[in-house]
């Protein structure tokens, strides 16, 4: 084992809303709900190591989205140059009877196909045998650079296996489909899902396919320009396939979602990325911390992201200090969309929960983070509430010019008079569920140990009440 890996299986139990274990990021996890335990396969990802391979797939569990075993690597890669399994990437894992089945990714560039689905079985789930005579190649239809992330899920109408696959035909970025009656053979059935995002030519990362609530949900994340998680509802697997009016989970703060079902409710656990040199400046790495929300369907099908009860209920039993905030001072902040009046308030723990009722009277408020001085206006980590145009933005540009500049993320967000927030803080993150309809993660490396603050137009009244829960 490499150096990093034999540190990584030292580090047996972390505890975080957005866990990775020290030296490594998580990225690309591949959920599974088991005998009361959530088992998070993910791609483990080392930075800078000792290894020509990288990515194996390493494994957390846990009861409570808090408290993490960490079983480290369960599927090592092939530390050889000429072996397709010298990167692995995404897969799924489903159990049938008492085998364990996991289909993954194999990514070499210096093979062709540069990308194949390779398969492992394991009767205890942290120790796998690898069936190299299983792999799937990708067929001429099928662009051999772009074949990956298999989701293998039964479909009971159809008596039948699916594995949905990422990929490409014709120029176009799709989801194609094959399908088995035994885990063995697989017959390719074509394209299954064509692209209807913004870009066409657009990867459509992670596809997952799921039975929840009486209706079936297509999810992945499109591989640029947006980089949203996205979802799709029909009434049966095959489709046609609906996008509402909100079909993304998350901002682009938050990647690679897959979904997990427990005692009929659903979730969603994807990664938010870290950035070069730990730097709000810095280009956006692939992988980060992991983050998990819940996600409830309303009556049309449509998805809420809301905390999930597990992680809330530790967060309510811990014996860390609860206190109300007052604003320490107020100032005037003059911009060139209006003046502000701004309420600055002491840094926030490095770990917590900030719990906000704001009254917005008229268009909306900002957060600003990483306060260095009195000139809020210069302040670099604004997240914006538009109440007129009902969306949340994340500008990582001085709060003078955002009016000038591209958001980092965004999400469609009705607001009413209100806006309810539930913040959980760790470290340079900040996860804001909003009005329990929600959910917006962010990276923001200037936040920690430096003042915040709430601006509104002069004209509205300032009424909030604002609660941090600190983790202990």
């Amino acid at each position: 084992m490499s150096k990093e890996t034999l540190q990584n299986k030292s580090i047996t139990h972390i505890n975080a809303f957005f866990p990775r274990v020290d030296g490594s990021f998580v990225g690309d996890p591949m959920p599974v709900y088991n005998e009361g335990e959530f088992d998070i396969f993910y791609l483990n990802d080392v930075r800078g190591g000792s290894d020509l391979g990288v990515h194996a797939i390493h494994l957390l569990s846990t009861t409570d989205l808090y408290h993490y075993q960490n079983h480290s690597e369960v599927i090592p890669y092939v530390n050889n140059v000429n072996d397709p399994e010298l990167l692995l990437g995404t897969g799924s894992i489903i159990k049938v009877g008492d085998t364990w089945h996991a289909w993954y990714t194999a990514h070499n560039e210096n093979v062709f196909p540069v990308e194949s689905i390779m398969h492992a079985t394991s009767k205890d789930r942290l120790h796998w045998v690898k069936h190299p005579q299983d792999t799937i190649l990708p067929g001429d239809n099928y662009r051999g650079n772009d074949f990956r992330d298999p989701h293998v899920v039964w479909v009971a109408e159809k008596k039948e296996y699916w594995m949905l696959i990422t990929t490409r035909s014709n120029g176009r970025g799709v989801i194609a489909r094959y399908s088995s009656t035994d885990l063995k053979n697989w017959e390719d059935r074509g394209v299954f899902f064509d692209n209807d995002t913004l870009t066409s030519n657009s990867n459509l990362e992670c596809p997952m396919l799921i039975f929840f609530n009486g209706r079936w949900y297509l999810s992945f994340s499109d591989q640029w320009p947006l980089r949203l998680t996205q979802y799709r509802v029909a009434d049966n697997p095959e489709g046609p396939w609906r996008k509402l009016g909100n079909y993304a989970v998350d901002g682009a703060g938050f990647y690679a979602g897959k979904l997990a079902i427990k005692d009929d409710r659903l979730f969603i656990f994807g990664w938010i990325p870290t950035k070069a040199g730990n730097s709000d400046q810095g280009n956006i790495d692939w992988a980060g911390n992991l983050v998990v929300h819940e996600l409830i369907a309303d009556k049309d099908g449509q998805l809420k992201s809301v905390i999930p009860q597990e992680l809330q209920g530790v967060i309510n039993d811990n014996p860390g200090s609860v206190r109300s905030l007052q604003p320490v001072k107020t100032l005037k902040t003059a911009t060139q969309f209006g003046p502000l009046q701004s309420y600055v308030y002491p840094p926030l723990p490095k770990r917590g929960e900030l719990t906000a009722t704001v009254d917005i009277p008229s268009a909306g408020m900002i957060m600003s983070f990483g306060l260095t001085d009195d000139h809020i206006s210069d302040s670099t980590l604004n997240v914006v509430f538009n109440k007129t145009k009902g969306k949340i933005y994340f500008f990582n540009s001085p709060l003078t010019s955002i009016h000038r500049a591209n958001a980092e993320s965004w999400m469609d967000v009705p607001m009413g008079e209100k806006i309810e927030l539930h913040i959980l803080i760790q470290d340079s993150m900040a996860v804001f569920y909003i009005n329990n309809t929600a959910a917006f993660s962010t990276r923001m490396y200037s936040m920690p140990g430096k003042p915040w603050s709430i601006s509104l137009p002069q004209s509205d009244s300032f009424h909030a009440t604002l609660k941090i829960q600190e983790m202990k």
